[in-house]
């Protein structure tokens, strides 16, 4: 199987498939040998900043001296992001080699009258199938849509992390923040460490009921516990500042990201000094977030309502004075109306323009109109912004490689 007929069979077979039922993936994950066994592991879930936590513990490891992995997703451009070593994208060999090993158990298991597994799923177990052969020192995992019945949850890691819990997939997870959260909480292992951000209350009991009945050891990474939240501030400066690279402006939302990835660094490495932070810090680029993809064009996937609020602040901060544009698309359309006005009441907004999502899809004619406008004829005192859904930022980005 080459690359190429990798990709079009999990964009037309896997990507049409349904979520499976837990047992049916573990099921398979047998038929392959049990490649999970082999591997540490660290299990990341929560609403927003579930990416960026993946990527800031990977580069404190990778500082050092660890090799890691990691599965996240959704992906924004090539689905070959989705599996990382070492910080890299996986190789088209190895994902083509990853993908053939499990079409052949999955085709054996159809004629036995199995299901196919759905388009994460699948990619879920050729990210273990990846990470058994390369044997990384740690594997970090992002959940997909909530956490208790996630593929990914037949993992046993060495320690779980739940970020910023919010209204989200209500259709699938429930009309509560307690809903939400008890999908949420469902990672925490019996007996094992579990990290959490400070939580609305509501949420917050839910994952201490859930860490209390498995015996769980929680730890609450917040605005309460000065250790972690005087320095990662610090750390938020140091980027804002943009002293080492002009083409990335953190939001101050992330000052929780990066401190439970540094708490997730120093549990699972022993120790972690302000050297090894700034280093990881100084060379990490969070692809969407807050991302500069032309002088004063920022792309960034904040797609609900939560992520807008935080993207707002951000930007009335970073950007106090200069006059906004704002190119915007949301998939959930459920919160649309509230992210639209959010973003029209931005102080100086001088242009906004909503373009639409069918299915997966954004039209690119209706896309490059759009981002023509937003770029034209604008001055030094004009910062642009490309927000909501990861399909429009995968848009972008598409778009900022034909151009170069």
């Amino acid at each position: 199987m080459t690359y190429k007929e990798a990709v079009n069979y999990l964009n037309e077979t896997a990507g049409f498939a349904k979520k499976n039922k837990l047992e049916h993936i573990k099921y398979l994950m047998e038929c392959l040998g049990n490649p999970q066994r082999e591997i540490r592991f660290a299990h990341v879930a929560g609403t927003n900043g579930k990416g960026s936590v993946c990527a800031f513990l990977e580069a404190f490891l990778l500082e050092k001296g660890w090799t890691t992995g990691v599965f996240s997703s959704p992906h924004l451009v090539s689905v070959n992001e989705r599996i990382r070593l070492n910080g890299q994208d996986v190789s088209d060999e190895l994902f083509a080699k990853a993908c053939s090993r499990v079409k052949d158990a999955v085709e054996e298991d159809l004629k036995k009258g199995g299901t196919h597994p759905s388009f994460f799923e699948f990619l879920f177990l050729m990210a273990l199938i990846i990470f058994q052969e390369i044997k990384p020192d740690c594997c970090i995992i992002e959940t997909g849509m909530g956490g208790r019945y996630d593929a990914t949850n037949l993992l046993d890691p060495e320690i779980s992390v739940i970020t910023s819990i919010s209204m989200d997939h209500m259709e699938f997870l429930g009309n509560t923040l307690k809903e939400i959260a008890f999908h949420k909480a469902g990672i925490i292992k019996p007996g094992k460490r579990v990290l959490s951000c400070g939580q609305e209350e509501e949420v917050m009991q839910v994952i201490r009921d859930e860490a209390g009945k498995k015996q769980a050891l929680l730890e609450v990474v917040s605005e309460d516990n000065l250790n972690f939240n005087e320095k990662p501030g610090k750390y938020i400066d140091f980027l804002n500042s943009n002293a080492y690279d002009r083409k990335r402006v953190a939001g101050d939302f992330q000052k929780e990201n990066i401190s439970l990835a540094i708490r997730a660094a120093q549990l699972l490495s022993g120790s972690l000094s302000d050297e090894k932070i700034v280093n990881g810090l100084r060379h990490l680029v969070l692809p969407g977030r807050m991302e500069e993809v032309l002088p004063r064009v920022f792309v960034d996937v904040a797609h609900n309502m939560q992520g807008i609020e935080a993207f707002c602040r951000t930007a009335e901060r970073q950007f106090a004075g200069m006059k906004k544009r704002i190119l915007f698309a949301a998939s959930h359309k459920n919160e649309e109306d509230y992210m639209r006005a959010r973003l029209r009441n931005l102080s100086k907004t001088e242009w906004f323009c909503q373009i639409g999502i069918e299915g997966r899809r954004i039209d690119q004619q209706e896309f490059m109109s759009a981002f023509e406008q937003l770029i034209k004829d604008r001055d030094e005192d004009t910062v642009c912004f490309i927000v909501g859904s990861f399909y429009l930022a995968g848009i972008t980005k598409k778009c900022m490689i034909r151009r170069k």
